[in-house]
């Protein structure tokens, strides 16, 4: 450390003292302190004379009574009693060298900083210098020192800077800022070792007088880190440990780890687990604050797994464990809590609703189907600037039985919703497939009638989520559309199975065997053949093409720059792509239309969800705040990919997918589920924030999206197939292959809805005789004028039985 004086007022040259600040062998830290004293030649012969001016104003004054100095402040205790205390010491000694002839003693600050640091075993100077140096670089004391004119400075700057010291563990724009600072830290405090390491990593050939090579940054850090943390190991480990981290959030085998932690560049595992079950605890500890926040949303989901387990003993024991997956989704969008008075649950759906609401064709659709046309083009023949349309406890969640173990464990002991005083006013979102919603809603409508109103589940709100919607929707297509159904007549282009064949994805895509990353692509590419086989038959009519020159090369070419306008419906893309740009108001006018599709493709589950869905959308039942908090919450924004948004329950899926990899790298028999979820469902903000920061420190720049192969040729080449084979309308082909007429969708649903309506106000809607059972079932008041519950009443309520058997059993029991 050194330290300098503003102002030198004698003009004297100044002296100087310099006291080691800590143990460590080499070290150059050092206490410099310049001021307007004689040149003295050594700094014991400054601190005797100091002393001697003290004690000879003692000697003058030591016959006169001992009135201590009460210029310092009263609050000042310690420094005060101290300073009396020296003066009576000094008193004492004065008086003992006059009487008695003792060796005379010094009784200042001087004295004393030399004595501690001088005087005693090694170890003893050791140990008081450095308390001396922990002193003197706190910040209070540099501070008040600063404030003086004297400016401290160490060589620990490095190791003791937020980029090199410790992990504050949990903050993650902590986090995020301090690996950004990280670089220009070490060339702030530590010039000569990074223009040094710049000149010995450059090559040969390079220029040898670079002082700072940026692109060397990520090498000189790591080197830096290593030296750090040599030189203070317990105190400079941030790098080490992050480095670490990012390992075992990416899946790295505990083997690899262990490998790498003995060469020195992260920490053991043992290390590693610890940080991550600290981490835990704390997050563990605010859980229940995020659940009180008024933008906060749930989604959770099933997590089955095989649970394999080899003994030498017991030999081979393979158990499938049920889990259940939850999040705490903070969504800012939603503007405030959803409030239950703005959202009415006994509405019925009615014949003139489906008339007025899901029936009529919105112009959102056509409106987005035009846009999807142009985008399908756009990204075959242009490529470029195209535009922009927690822990659980083991409870299986596919069980009623399960799902009340789930409320229990989830909403009242680990997020304490029944604590909240505002249960009765305000409305929890739950987002997830159709089985977790329809168990809420048997749930809900099963504990109407508790005592309490958290058993009531009134504030429970179930939402369908965008994802299974999807996948859903493709699992209905793929039955209707994947052939003719007809075995004598099933070659023809416009089904499923053709574009299989001629993409030759045969091997991973069957009927049967639905995989959403594969069978997307597939639907996009077929819905973009079939537009470019309108649109060759267009150019064709008009003679911008000769049919005789049908082919790649010659379609790119007179497709340039083209912009199309051709109409065409794409429900499954539009929801796709609304989900990606976050296009709320266009899912909802898709929503209404969902039912039709899903009951006219036979798919008998998810029928009944999208109107249950499209009916909480509905301005009678749900208010212009929370109509619009439902498909807000509903989409979460992906920030670590910079891919645009997701739907919530995709991003749960991924989160699963964190977990699979976890139990599948580093389960063993002391590391087992139980470890994996109690240490990764409160740490995935956290890792995925080191992930996102370690990338972005070391150069590692990677598109969100999936980089797959170009599709362009097979394409087009397909199109033209289409178009020679007679599939668009404008054809004058002679021999036309036998028409393939496609199943009406559209009418087939229409028919089964008007007949299900009534099934879903009794499966879904609240009933309006609905009786608080906190008051004796059968009257308003508690019992007849009689005081008397009427049973017959009671009974033909809960169990719609005829009012003599209720009478003839109270009789009977009387008796």
């Amino acid at each position: 450390m050194s330290g300098a004086s503003k102002n030198d007022e004698s003009g004297l040259s100044g002296g100087s003292q310099a006291l080691p600040l800590r143990g460590h062998a080499g070290s150059s830290s050092q206490l410099t302190s310049l001021g307007s004293t004689p040149d003295l030649s050594s700094p014991t012969k400054a601190i005797e004379a100091s002393q001697q001016e003290d004690y000879d104003e003692d000697d003058e004054n030591d016959v006169e009574d001992d009135d201590s100095d009460e210029s310092v402040h009263p609050a000042d205790d310690i420094l005060q009693k101290t300073i009396r205390f020296w003066e009576q010491l000094r008193k004492n000694n004065n008086n003992q060298v006059r009487r008695q002839g003792a060796e005379r003693q010094r009784y200042n600050l001087d004295a004393f900083l030399f004595k501690l640091t001088s005087e005693g075993t090694p170890n003893h100077i050791a140990m008081n210098s450095r308390r001396l140096g922990e002193v003197l670089m706190s910040p209070s004391v540099r501070d008040a020192l600063k404030s003086q004119g004297i400016t401290i400075t160490s060589d620990d700057h490095v190791a003791e800077a937020g980029s090199f010291s410790h992990v504050i563990l949990c903050d993650t724009a902590w986090l995020e800022n301090t690996l950004k600072e990280a670089w220009p830290t070490l060339k702030k405090y530590a010039p000569n070792l990074v223009t040094f390491l710049s000149q010995v990593l450059q090559n040969q050939k390079e220029l040898a007088n670079m002082d700072f090579d940026d692109d060397k940054s990520p090498q000189i850090l790591l080197l830096a880190s290593l030296f750090t943390g040599g030189y203070a190991r317990n105190n400079s480990s941030f790098l080490r440990d992050i480095l670490g981290l990012y390992m075992l959030a990416n899946g790295t085998p505990r083997r690899a780890v262990e490998t790498l932690a003995h060469i020195g560049l992260i920490p053991s595992y043992w290390t590693l687990n610890k940080m991550l079950n600290d981490m835990a605890a704390r997050a563990k500890e605010n859980i229940k604050k995020v659940a009180r926040d008024p933008n906060g949303l749930l989604v959770y989901d099933n997590f089955n797994f095989m649970n394999r387990t080899r003994e030498l003993v017991g030999g081979k024991k393979d158990e499938m464990i049920n889990l259940t997956t939850a999040c705490i989704v903070s969504c800012p969008e939603l503007g405030g809590a959803v409030q239950k008075a703005n959202f009415r649950p006994r509405t019925k759906v009615t014949k003139g609703m489906v008339i007025d609401y899901i029936l009529p064709r919105r112009q959102t659709i056509n409106n987005a189907s035009k846009w999807l046309v142009k985008q399908a083009l756009m990204k075959i023949f242009t490529k470029d600037n195209i535009p922009g349309m927690p822990v659980v406890k083991r409870v299986d969640e596919g069980t009623i039985d399960g799902v009340y173990k789930l409320y229990e464990e989830l909403f009242k002991r680990r997020l304490g919703l029944d604590q909240q005083s505002d249960i009765d006013e305000r409305l929890t979102l739950v987002y997830g497939d159709m089985k977790t919603t329809s168990f809420i809603r048997r749930i809900k409508l099963s504990q109407l009638e508790a005592s309490e109103k958290w058993e009531q589940k009134k504030w429970l709100v179930p939402v369908p989520a965008f994802f299974h919607i999807e996948l859903n929707y493709i699992k209905f297509l793929f039955p209707v559309f994947w052939d003719t159904g007809d075995d004598k007549n099933n070659v023809t282009n416009a089904i499923i199975s053709s574009d299989v064949q001629f993409f030759h994805r045969g091997k991973n895509i069957k009927k049967s065997n639905i995989k959403y990353h594969q069978v997307m692509p597939l639907l996009m590419h077929g819905y973009s053949v079939r537009i470019l086989a309108f649109v060759l038959g267009e150019l064709v009519e008009k003679e911008y093409i000769n049919t005789n020159s049908l082919n790649v090369e010659t379609v790119l070419e007179k497709l340039k720059g083209l912009d199309p306008d051709i109409l065409d419906d794409a429900i499954l893309f539009v929801i796709h792509e609304a989900i990606r740009c976050r296009d709320w108001g266009t899912l909802r006018d898709i929503i209404p239309t969902l039912p039709l599709l899903f009951w006219g493709g036979k798919s008998s589950n998810y029928g009944p969800e999208m109107l249950y869905f499209a009916l909480l959308l509905h301005p009678r039942v749900s208010e212009d705040h929370t109509m619009r908090a439902i498909p807000k919450g509903g989409l979460i924004r992906c920030t670590t990919a910079g891919s645009g948004y997701k739907a919530i329950d995709l991003m749960l899926e991924h989160i699963n997918a964190s977990y699979a990899l976890d139990i599948k790298y580093n389960k063993n028999s002391t590391h087992d589920v139980h470890a994996t979820f109690s240490r990764l469902a409160l740490n995935g903000n956290f890792l995925t924030t080191i992930r996102k920061s370690v990338k972005t420190l070391f150069v590692s720049k990677q598109k969100g999206t999936h980089k797959a192969g170009d599709p362009t040729a097979d394409i087009i080449l397909y199109a033209c197939k289409l178009y020679n084979d007679g599939i668009t309308k404008r054809n004058n082909k002679e021999e036309r292959p036998e028409a393939f007429d496609a199943p009406n969708v559209f009418e087939s649903g229409q028919r089964i809805l008007l007949e299900k309506l009534d099934n879903l106000n009794e499966a879904v809607v609240e009933p309006e005789d609905l009786v608080d059972q906190r008051v004796i079932p059968g009257t308003v008041l508690g019992g007849t004028e009689d005081g008397e519950v009427d049973w017959g009443e009671e009974g033909l309520r809960l169990f719609d039985a005829e009012d003599d058997f209720w009478v003839q059993a109270v009789d009977l029991t009387s008796d």
